[in-house]
């Protein structure tokens, strides 16, 4: 049985894509209403914004940032940041937090692993602030001992130090301790990497190879609760 179990957060305990998809809509129609710029024109500049953040920032937490993303976009299209930016900060992450819902037996399988005493870490490419904000909303943030996060490492997954400082939280070694991630590439094969067993969260996603590593599609998998908890519940 392991001892551990590690998480990452966005498609993994809840659907990351439908809260961002709301929220962006709200973000676009408020640009609109408030700055006169059409939602064509503003998500085109804001993708923009996104390519000149990440090739400034590469593999960090900050390229992440909403605040520098608004802040770039609005430099784009000849706005001045101040006027705007923490109020469109506001209404995207109000809109995305207010329609997060955990995926079903997310809170179910946390709970079960906290009662039989195994230590939960979260580990996530993101900044800390908006990722407790998260789990709080979520309800999960109850169960979780430990987060560890690009930005306290100064590196994203599939980055060792990621994985490694979580087990050093959980002061735990590797061969006791279970992943759980839904990016194949920087979760599964990074946690593969260290000697941490993974298990790839696809949801109702149809996806291709992977095949040496276990695939989850539900918290509530029979398999999983056998693997988890034998025949304790």
């Amino acid at each position: 049985m392991f001892k551990g179990v590690i998480f990452d957060i966005d498609g993994t305990l809840y659907d990351y894509q439908t809260s961002d998809t709301l929220a962006m809509k709200k973000f676009c129609a408020f640009v609109e209403e408030n700055l006169g710029v059409d939602e064509k024109t503003f998500r085109e500049n804001y993708a923009a914004a996104r390519q000149i953040v990440r090739g400034r920032l590469k593999d960090t937490a900050a390229q992440h940032s909403r605040v520098l993303l608004i802040q770039t976009a609005l430099e784009l299209m000849g706005k001045n940041s101040f006027a705007h930016l923490l109020e469109m900060y506001d209404v995207y992450w109000d809109c995305f937090l207010d329609n997060m819902q955990p995926y079903d037996g997310t809170a179910d399988f946390l709970s079960e692993l906290k009662l039989s005493g195994v230590k939960i870490a979260t580990c996530t490419d993101m900044t800390a602030h908006i990722q407790y904000r998260k789990l709080k909303r979520l309800g999960l943030d109850k169960f979780i001992d430990f987060m560890v996060t690009s930005e306290e490492t100064g590196f994203e997954k599939p980055a060792p130090i990621m994985f490694n400082l979580a087990l050093q939280k959980l002061n735990l070694p590797a061969n006791e301790v279970a992943y759980f991630g839904d990016a194949f590439e920087r979760d599964i094969r990074g946690a593969a990497n260290v000697g941490i067993k993974p298990f790839w969260f696809i949801d109702g996603r149809i996806v291709e190879g992977g095949d040496e590593f276990t695939k989850i599609r539900s918290y509530r998998d029979a398999e999983l609760t056998k693997i988890f908890f034998g025949n304790n519940v």
